[in-house]
Parts: C-alpha cells; structure tokens; sequence
C-alpha cells in the first residue's frame, strides 16, 4: 500500500473513531479534535468519506455527521441506534470537550453508583487526580437540576472519604439566567462547580 493511501486510511479510522466516541459532531469539531487543518482541507476529506459512505450527514443548522453501516463495520462500532433528539446535546458536549482542552480520559455517560444512589454524568474525567463530572444543561428543569446537584453533593462526600478530594462538577448551559440559577443552586447546597455557556 502506498504510503499516501496509508495515510489517508489511518486519517479516517481516526476520524470514524473520534465520531464513534460523539455520537454526531459539525465539520468544525471534527476539525479540531482531528486536527484537519483549515477549513477547505477539513471540507475535502468528510465529503470524501460521506462520498464513500463511510459517514453520513444531516442538515441541522449546520451540517452534522454520523457513523454509516459501513463505517461502523470499518472500526467495529458498536454504536446502536441513534436518536435525533440527542443531536444538540451531543454537540454542546463536543462544545464543552473541545472548550476544556480534550481532556485524554473522557469517559461518556458512564454510570457511578454509591449505595442505593445512582447518577449517569454525561461525560465524566480525571484531571490532577481530580474526578470532574459533566451535565449538560439543555432542557432539563430547574427542579430536576437541583435534584441532581443535591446527588453529586452525596457523591462529592463519598469521593472524598475515598480519594480525599471533592470532585469538580461542570455545567454547560444555554442562558444567562439558566447559570445563575444553576450558581445559585451549587453554592446552596456545597459542591465545587463550574458553569461554562453557549450564551
């Protein structure tokens, strides 16, 4: 295989499995988190590969991809149904990943369970031995908020007695009243936190 085939072959699987990792993702995330250069470049190579059905793609407000049949195969995804309803969240966690640096062990809807507690973070990372757990603020309640803040507060006693330190939780949300009700109910209850926006 000639080199330049090579290349290109590993530039795609990377890019089938970053999109295996979100779910959807616009041309702009795929471009920073594969590093596809400029615009035109980044352009190129995914109607390439919608061209050769290895992704497809749907118009939103902006055009947003997703693994094909074939292209799940290629990687061994193992990626089921998708749900359309899902799509802005994906993308504001795509936002909110690229927004904090890629961390290296990000970790997607992944359950942590204490005792009877439950709660499914929508991402979850280690950074300076520090456990930070991410939500997504985009239609749930307020109500259903403070539920989960009080939660992570359980959480943030559990972590603590084990690994001695108190977890980091991180909202992105959509409005400037959303964050201080958001920062109104963190400080109420004692968690560290961080509200980042798509204000």
């Amino acid at each position: 295989m000639m080199l330049a085939q090579l290349q290109r072959q590993q530039r795609e699987e990377q890019i089938l499995l970053s999109l295996d990792n979100l779910t959807y993702a616009t041309r702009e995330q795929l471009q920073v988190i594969n590093s596809l250069g400029g615009d035109r470049n980044a352009q190129r190579i995914l109607a390439r590969m919608e061209k050769d059905k290895l992704l497809l793609a749907a118009r939103y407000e902006k055009k947003v991809y997703h693994l094909s049949n074939k292209g799940k195969q290629i990687i061994g995804s193992a990626q089921g149904k998708l749900n359309k309803k899902e799509v802005t969240h994906a993308l504001m966690r795509n936002d909110l990943y690229i927004k904090l640096g890629m961390p290296e062990k990000w970790f997607k809807e992944r359950s942590v369970s204490w005792g009877d507690n439950k709660l499914i973070p929508d991402a979850t990372f280690i950074r300076n031995d520090t456990y930070h757990f991410v939500e997504i603020d985009n239609q749930q309640t307020m109500v259903t908020n403070k539920d989960k803040i009080k939660k992570y507060k359980e959480l943030s006693k559990v972590i603590f007695n084990q690994y001695k330190h108190h977890p980091i939780l991180i909202w992105y949300t959509v409005s400037e009243l959303r964050r201080k009700k958001l920062k109104e109910s963190c400080e109420t209850i004692g968690v560290k936190y961080r509200i980042y926006g798509n204000m």
